[in-house]
C-alpha cells in the first residue's frame, strides 16, 4: 500500500471517528437538555415519616434496612427522604447521604418486592426517577474523579434503567408483553412517562430515549372499536376510550386528559431534540381538545355519566381552568403553526372565564354511543349502550370506586343549566333512577361493574347523528347482566334548548314484583316546584317535603323547577307520574370506597332532592313514554309553549319513532325498514334500519342518515311527495368511519 493510500485511509478513519464523537456529543447535549427539564420535580416523600437520622440508623452496610424487608414505601418514603435532605444546598454530610442512597437503591432494586399495579409502575417509578435526578450531577462527577466508584455508579444507573423497563413490561418478560393491552396504553402510559423519560435521560444512552419515544408515538394513531375489539386510545370521532372490559368506555374525563397532560410535558421537554414530536403529532394534541375534551364540560363541570369511576367523589369532576392552561401551553411551545390554530384561539376565548364557558353546537360520538347537545343555556349528555360500548365502570371489591355505576350508560342523560345541578344531589340519589334511564326499582346494593365488565349489552342497534345544532340518539336497550331484566326502545331528540325523549316496547325479560321507572331528572332541589297535571295546578313551596303520585297522564302536563320545564305527554299505555321533593341522607362511603377507610359516620350528609319519574308498573306490557325537558325557561314562557309551540310526535312504536320540530324539519328513527307519513301527503321510506334527519324546502330535501347497526354498507331511501317519488341510494361510511352520518340531497323541483 503506498503512502498516499495510507494517508487517505488514516484521514477518513479519523473523520469517521470525529463524526461519531461529534454525534455522541450532540446526542449527550440533547439528552442533557431533556434531563435538565426534568430535574427538581416530583420529589415528595410519601408513606413514611421517618427522620433522616432514623433512616440512616436503620440502614445496614449492604443497603438493606434492619427493621423491614424491601417494600415499595421505602422508595417513596425513606430513600426519597434521604434525597430531599441531599438536595438542600447547605447539607453538611452530602457524601454520606449519597453513598446511603447508592447502597439502599441498589439493594432495593436487587431485592425488589413483587410487582403490583398501579403503585409500582406509577408512584414507585416516579420516585425512583426523582431520586436519581437529585444525585445525578454529583454522581457523574464522582465517577470521573474517583475511578474506584465507577463500577458501582455504572451498575446503579444500569439497574435503574432495567427497573424502568420492568415497570413498563408490568413485571413480565417482554416476550409475553402485550403493548395493546389497556395497562399499556393512553393514560397508563402517561402515568409512567415522566419517570421513564427522566431515567432514560440519566442513562446517557440514546437507545433508551429511542425506546421511550417509540412508546409515545404508538399512542397517537386513531383507533376503531368493534363488537370484538376495544382498543385504548383516540378514536376517529374524537372519543377517548379506555378500560374497555365490557365495551368501549368513554374516558376523556380521567385517562384521556391525563394522557394529554403528560404527553404535552414530554413534547415540551423533547422539543428540538431527535425525540421531538412530528408536526402531525403536535396537531393531534390540538385535535384532542377540539374534537374531544371541550365537548365534555359545561360551565366548568364535566358530565357525570362520562367521568368513569370518579363520578361519585365529593368534589364533582370539573375542568377548573386546566383546558385553558394546557391549550395556552400547546400554542406557546409547539414548534409548528398548528393547522387548527384559529379554532384553538376561539376555544380559548370561550374558556377565558372557566365557570361560564359553554359551546353552542351538537355532536354525536358514534364510537361511544354518545350525543352531546350544548347551548349557552342548556347542556345534554346522553350516553347509550350497545354491544360495542359500555357505561361508567367501577373498580373491584367493597372498596370499589364508583360503586353505583351499574346503570350509568343505560340512556343516562345529564341535564345542566348552571352546571352544579348534581354536585350535592349525588349523595341522595336513587342510582336506579338516573336521569334518562328506564330501570327496575330493586332494593339493596347494585352490582359492581369492574372496568365496565358487567355493563355489557346485547343490542347492536345504537346510533345517532348531529347536524345544524340538532341531534338524534336511539338504541334498543338490552343488557347482558340479568339484574337489569328489561328491554326497551329509547330515543332522544335535541334542538335549541330542548330534549324530547320517546320510549316504547318496555317489557321485562322475566316477570318479578319490582316497579319499572323512567326518570326525567333527579337534581338538587332549588326553590318552589310548580305543576299542572291533567289540568290540575299545584305548587310545592320551597322547604316543604312532598311525594306525589299522579295516575294516568291523559293530557299534556308539566312540572317546573329551578328554571327547567318538564312536559309529559299522554301515551298509549298509561303511566303514573312520581314527583319527589324531599330531604335525603346518604353516606359517601356507600358511593365510593375511597371514603371507606375514614370514620363512616363522618361521611353522612343530608341533601334536598327534586326527582321526577314515570312509573310503568310492575308488569309493563310494551309500555311507552313521551316527555320533553327545557332548561333555561321562565314559567310564563312555559305556559305559552304549551298553547301552540309543541313539537309534533308523529310516531312512537317498535318500528319507528318520529317527530316534527318545525315547519320543515323531521327527526326519525327506523328500527326496521318502513315508512313514516309526514306533512301534506309526504312520506319517507327506508329499506334498512336507519337514523334520519330531514329538512325540506321548496327546492330540495336534505337528509342526514347514519347506520345504527354499524355493519350496513348501503340501503335505499325514498321520499314520496304525492306527485312523484324521489329515490336515493345510501352509501354508509365504512372502515374507520362506520357509524358516522352522511348527507343526501334530493331535488324537489
Amino acid at each position: 500500500m503506498n503512502r498516499i493510500h495510507t494517508i487517505c485511509i488514516t484521514f477518513f478513519a479519523c473523520l469517521l471517528l470525529s463524526s461519531s464523537a461529534s454525534s455522541q456529543e450532540n446526542g449527550n447535549a440533547d439528552i442533557q437538555k431533556i434531563r435538565t427539564a426534568h430535574q427538581g420535580k416530583k420529589l415528595s416523600a410519601k408513606g413514611e415519616t421517618l427522620s433522616t437520622e432514623k433512616i440512616l440508623s436503620l440502614l445496614q452496610e449492604d443497603g438493606s434496612f434492619s427493621d423491614e424487608t424491601p417494600h415499595t414505601k421505602h422508595i417513596r418514603g425513606r430513600i426519597t427522604q434521604l434525597a430531599i435532605d441531599y438536595s438542600k444546598a447547605k447539607q453538611p454530610n452530602k457524601e454520606e447521604l449519597r453513598k446511603a442512597i447508592y447502597s439502599s437503591l441498589q439493594y432495593w432494586i436487587n431485592h425488589r418486592p413483587k410487582y403490583k399495579f398501579p403503585r409500582v409502575p406509577f408512584e414507585t417509578l416516579r420516585a425512583m426517577a426523582a431520586i436519581e435526578l437529585v444525585i445525578y450531577n454529583d454522581m457523574i462527577k464522582e465517577r470521573e474523579s474517583n475511578p474506584a466508584m465507577a463500577g458501582t455508579i455504572d451498575s446503579l444507573i444500569q439497574s435503574i434503567s432495567e427497573f424502568s423497563h420492568w415497570c413498563w413490561y408490568n413485571g413480565k418478560s417482554p416476550k409475553v408483553f402485550d403493548k395493546h393491552e389497556g395497562h399499556n396504553r393512553g393514560g397508563n402510559v402517561g402515568y409512567r412517562l415522566w419517570g421513564m423519560t427522566a431515567i432514560a435521560s440519566c442513562s446517557g444512552n440514546e437507545a433508551e430515549m429511542d425506546w421511550v419515544h417509540e412508546i409515545v408515538k404508538e399512542q397517537f394513531p386513531r383507533v376503531v372499536n368493534t363488537p370484538t375489539d376495544f382498543p385504548t386510545g383516540f378514536t376517529t370521532d374524537g372519543s377517548w376510550i379506555q378500560h374497555n372490559a365490557g365495551g368501549a368506555q368513554n374516558y376523556w374525563v380521567g385517562y384521556g386528559v391525563h394522557w394529554i397532560n403528560h404527553v404535552l410535558n414530554y413534547a415540551e421537554a423533547t422539543k428540538g431534540t431527535p425525540w421531538t414530536l412530528t408536526e402531525k403529532e403536535w396537531n393531534t394534541i390540538a385535535d384532542y381538545y377540539l374534537d374531544g375534551i371541550q365537548w365534555y364540560h359545561f360551565k366548568n363541570r364535566a358530565a357525570l355519566n362520562l367521568a368513569g369511576r370518579h363520578n361519585a367523589l365529593k368534589k364533582a369532576p370539573a375542568d377548573n381552568g386546566d383546558m385553558k392552561k394546557k391549550i395556552t401551553k400547546l400554542m406557546a411551545v409547539s414548534p409548528y403553526t398548528l393547522e387548527r390554530e384559529a379554532e384553538l384561539k376561539t376555544l380559548l376565548q370561550k374558556q377565558r372565564t372557566t365557570h361560564t364557558a359553554t359551546l353552542d353546537s351538537t355532536k354525536y360520538f358514534w364510537n361511544t354511543d354518545l350525543l352531546i347537545h350544548s347551548t349557552p343555556n342548556a347542556y345534554f349528555a346522553i350516553k347509550m349502550l350497545s354491544n360495542r360500548t359500555t357505561g361508567c365502570e367501577t373498580s373491584e371489591s367493597e372498596r370499589a370506586h364508583g360503586k353505583n355505576n351499574f346503570f350509568s350508560g343505560d340512556g343516562s342523560t345529564m341535564i345542566y343549566r348552571n352546571g352544579k345541578e348534581y354536585d350535592k344531589a349525588r349523595i341522595g340519589w336513587n342510582w336506579r333512577a338516573l336521569p334518562g334511564i328506564t330501570a327496575l326499582q330493586k332494593n339493596g346494593k347494585l352490582p359492581l361493574s369492574p372496568w365496565g365488565r358487567e355493563s355489557k349489552s346485547k343490542n347492536q342497534f345504537a346510533g345517532g347523528l348531529a347536524a345544524n345544532k340538532k341531534g338524534i340518539a336511539a338504541f334498543q336497550y338490552n343488557r347482558v347482566n340479568s339484574y337489569a331484566n328489561l328491554q326497551a326502545n329509547k330515543a332522544y331528540f335535541t334542538y335549541d334548548n330542548v330534549l324530547l325523549a320517546l320510549g316504547n316496547s318496555i317489557r321485562k325479560n322475566k316477570d318479578d314484583d319490582f316497579d319499572v321507572w323512567t326518570t326525567l331528572n333527579q337534581s338538587i332541589r332549588n326553590g318552589s316546584i310548580h305543576y299542572n297535571i291533567n289540568g290540575k295546578k299545584g305548587k310545592i313551596k320551597e322547604g316543604k317535603s312532598s311525594k306525589l303520585k299522579f295516575k294516568d297522564i291523559q293530557k299534556t302536563s308539566w312540572v317546573y323547577h329551578d328554571g327547567t320545564a318538564y312536559l309529559i305527554f299522554p301515551t298509549k299505555k298509561a303511566s303514573s307520574l312520581l314527583l319527589f321533593a324531599e330531604e335525603r341522607t346518604g353516606n359517601w362511603a356507600d358511593l365510593d370506597g375511597r371514603y371507606a377507610t375514614n370514620n363512616k359516620e363522618n361521611q353522612l350528609e343530608e341533601t334536598s332532592i327534586f326527582q321526577l319519574s314515570l312509573s310503568h308498573g310492575k308488569h309493563p306490557d310494551q309500555a311507552d313514554y313521551s316527555y320533553m325537558v327545557i332548561p333555561g325557561i321562565e314559567l310564563n314562557a312555559l305556559k305559552e309553549i304549551c298553547k301552540d309551540k309543541l313539537p309534533l310526535i308523529i310516531q312512537n312504536n317498535d318500528e319507528q319513532q318520529a317527530i316534527q320540530i318545525d315547519t320543515n324539519t323531521y327527526m326519525m328513527v327506523f328500527y326496521k325498514k318502513g315508512s313514516v307519513s309526514l306533512k301534506d301527503g309526504i312520506s319517507l321510506e327506508s329499506d334498512v334500519p336507519v337514523i334520519a334527519m330531514l329538512s325540506l324546502n321548496n327546492e330540495e330535501a336534505v337528509l342526514q342518515v347514519s347506520d345504527p347497526l354499524h355493519q350496513q354498507k348501503n340501503g335505499k331511501i325514498k321520499i314520496n311527495t304525492g306527485n312523484k317519488t324521489l329515490e336515493s341510494n345510501i352509501d354508509f361510511p365504512q372502515g374507520i368511519n362506520v357509524g358516522k352520518s352522511t348527507e343526501i340531497k334530493l331535488n324537489l323541483k
